[in-house]
Protein backbone atom coordinates (compact mmCIF):
# COMPACT_ATOMS: atom_id res chain seq x y z
CA UNK A 1 0.00 0.00 0.00
CA UNK A 2 1.70 3.18 -1.17
CA UNK A 3 1.41 6.58 0.32
CA UNK A 4 3.22 9.54 1.70
CA UNK A 5 6.21 8.84 3.90
CA UNK A 6 5.86 11.29 6.78
CA UNK A 7 8.83 12.34 8.81
CA UNK A 8 7.99 12.47 12.49
CA UNK A 9 9.33 14.77 15.15
CA UNK A 10 8.59 14.91 18.86
CA UNK A 11 8.24 18.26 20.61
CA UNK A 12 7.93 19.00 24.32
CA UNK A 13 6.40 22.24 25.61
CA UNK A 14 5.22 23.55 28.97
CA UNK A 15 2.78 26.20 30.06
CA UNK A 16 0.68 27.50 32.87
CA UNK A 17 -2.78 28.30 34.14
CA UNK A 18 -1.91 31.47 36.09
CA UNK A 19 -4.55 32.34 38.68
CA UNK A 20 -5.07 35.58 40.54
CA UNK A 21 -7.90 36.23 43.00
CA UNK A 22 -9.54 39.65 42.65
CA UNK A 23 -12.45 40.60 44.90
CA UNK A 24 -12.90 36.96 45.86
CA UNK A 25 -13.09 35.64 42.27
CA UNK A 26 -10.38 33.62 40.49
CA UNK A 27 -9.06 35.12 37.25
CA UNK A 28 -6.76 33.49 34.69
CA UNK A 29 -4.30 35.08 32.24
CA UNK A 30 -4.98 34.11 28.60
CA UNK A 31 -2.92 35.03 25.55
CA UNK A 32 -4.29 35.86 22.10
CA UNK A 33 -2.77 34.89 18.76
CA UNK A 34 -3.87 35.08 15.11
CA UNK A 35 -4.98 38.72 15.33
CA UNK A 36 -6.77 38.15 18.63
CA UNK A 37 -8.98 35.41 17.13
CA UNK A 38 -7.44 32.55 19.13
CA UNK A 39 -7.25 32.65 22.94
CA UNK A 40 -5.29 30.16 24.97
CA UNK A 41 -2.81 29.46 27.71
CA UNK A 42 0.80 30.67 27.64
CA UNK A 43 3.16 27.86 26.65
CA UNK A 44 6.32 27.17 24.73
CA UNK A 45 9.18 24.80 24.03
CA UNK A 46 11.26 23.25 26.78
CA UNK A 47 14.89 24.12 26.02
CA UNK A 48 17.70 21.58 26.21
CA UNK A 49 18.81 21.19 29.83
CA UNK A 50 15.72 23.00 31.15
CA UNK A 51 13.11 21.34 33.36
CA UNK A 52 9.48 21.33 32.32
CA UNK A 53 8.65 23.49 35.38
CA UNK A 54 11.37 26.06 34.59
CA UNK A 55 10.18 26.26 30.96
CA UNK A 56 6.56 26.79 32.07
CA UNK A 57 7.54 29.66 34.39
CA UNK A 58 9.80 31.20 31.70
CA UNK A 59 7.14 30.99 28.98
CA UNK A 60 4.53 32.54 31.27
CA UNK A 61 6.93 35.40 32.09
CA UNK A 62 7.93 35.93 28.44
CA UNK A 63 4.45 35.76 26.92
CA UNK A 64 2.46 37.57 29.65
CA UNK A 65 4.92 39.67 31.66
CA UNK A 66 3.80 37.89 34.84
CA UNK A 67 5.85 36.22 37.55
CA UNK A 68 4.13 33.12 38.88
CA UNK A 69 4.69 30.27 41.30
CA UNK A 70 3.78 26.67 40.49
CA UNK A 71 1.14 25.24 42.80
CA UNK A 72 1.06 21.76 41.23
CA UNK A 73 1.06 19.93 37.90
CA UNK A 74 -2.34 20.18 36.22
CA UNK A 75 -2.24 17.84 33.20
CA UNK A 76 -0.31 16.87 30.09
CA UNK A 77 -1.92 17.29 26.68
CA UNK A 78 -0.70 15.26 23.71
CA UNK A 79 -1.64 15.90 20.10
CA UNK A 80 -0.34 15.59 16.54
CA UNK A 81 -0.29 18.03 13.67
CA UNK A 82 1.29 18.28 10.26
CA UNK A 83 3.92 20.84 9.32
CA UNK A 84 4.81 20.41 5.66
CA UNK A 85 5.92 16.79 5.23
CA UNK A 86 6.51 16.27 8.95
CA UNK A 87 4.10 14.86 11.52
CA UNK A 88 4.74 16.58 14.86
CA UNK A 89 3.94 14.64 18.03
CA UNK A 90 3.57 17.31 20.67
CA UNK A 91 3.39 16.93 24.45
CA UNK A 92 2.53 19.96 26.59
CA UNK A 93 2.82 19.88 30.38
CA UNK A 94 0.55 22.39 32.12
CA UNK A 95 0.90 23.61 35.67
CA UNK A 96 -1.54 25.33 37.97
CA UNK A 97 0.17 28.58 39.00
CA UNK A 98 -0.39 31.44 41.36
CA UNK A 99 0.24 35.02 40.23
CA UNK A 100 3.14 36.56 42.19
CA UNK A 101 4.02 39.89 40.52
CA UNK A 102 4.15 41.85 37.30
CA UNK A 103 1.83 43.63 34.90
CA UNK A 104 0.23 42.10 31.83
CA UNK A 105 2.52 42.80 28.89
CA UNK A 106 2.23 40.67 25.75
CA UNK A 107 5.39 39.47 24.02
CA UNK A 108 4.42 41.04 20.70
CA UNK A 109 6.82 38.90 18.68
CA UNK A 110 4.73 35.85 19.65
CA UNK A 111 1.34 36.96 21.00
CA UNK A 112 -1.14 39.71 20.11
CA UNK A 113 -2.63 40.34 23.53
CA UNK A 114 -2.85 39.09 27.09
CA UNK A 115 -5.80 39.65 29.42
CA UNK A 116 -7.21 38.51 32.73
CA UNK A 117 -10.49 36.60 32.38
CA UNK A 118 -12.73 35.43 35.17
CA UNK A 119 -11.90 31.73 35.42
CA UNK A 120 -15.55 30.68 35.03
CA UNK A 121 -15.84 32.55 31.68
CA UNK A 122 -12.36 31.57 30.46
CA UNK A 123 -13.61 28.06 29.77
CA UNK A 124 -15.82 29.41 26.96
CA UNK A 125 -13.17 31.89 25.78
CA UNK A 126 -10.38 29.34 25.22
CA UNK A 127 -10.11 28.25 21.59
CA UNK A 128 -9.01 24.62 22.07
CA UNK A 129 -11.05 21.81 23.65
CA UNK A 130 -8.00 20.46 25.48
CA UNK A 131 -7.34 23.84 27.11
CA UNK A 132 -11.04 24.31 27.94
CA UNK A 133 -10.85 21.00 29.83
CA UNK A 134 -7.75 22.21 31.71
CA UNK A 135 -9.50 25.45 32.67
CA UNK A 136 -12.58 23.52 33.81
CA UNK A 137 -10.32 21.31 35.96
CA UNK A 138 -8.65 24.42 37.41
CA UNK A 139 -12.07 25.90 38.16
CA UNK A 140 -13.07 22.72 40.01
CA UNK A 141 -9.84 22.70 42.00
CA UNK A 142 -10.27 26.30 43.21
CA UNK A 143 -13.97 25.97 44.01
CA UNK A 144 -13.47 22.80 46.09
CA UNK A 145 -12.69 23.33 49.77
Amino acid sequence: MGGIQWKTRKEHSSGGVVLSVKEGLPFVALIATRNRTRWGLPKGAVNSGETSEAAALREVREETGLEARIIRPLDTIEYRFRAGDTMIQKRVDFYLMEYVAGELEPQLSEVDDVQWFELSTSVQRASFDSERKLLAAALLSVSSP
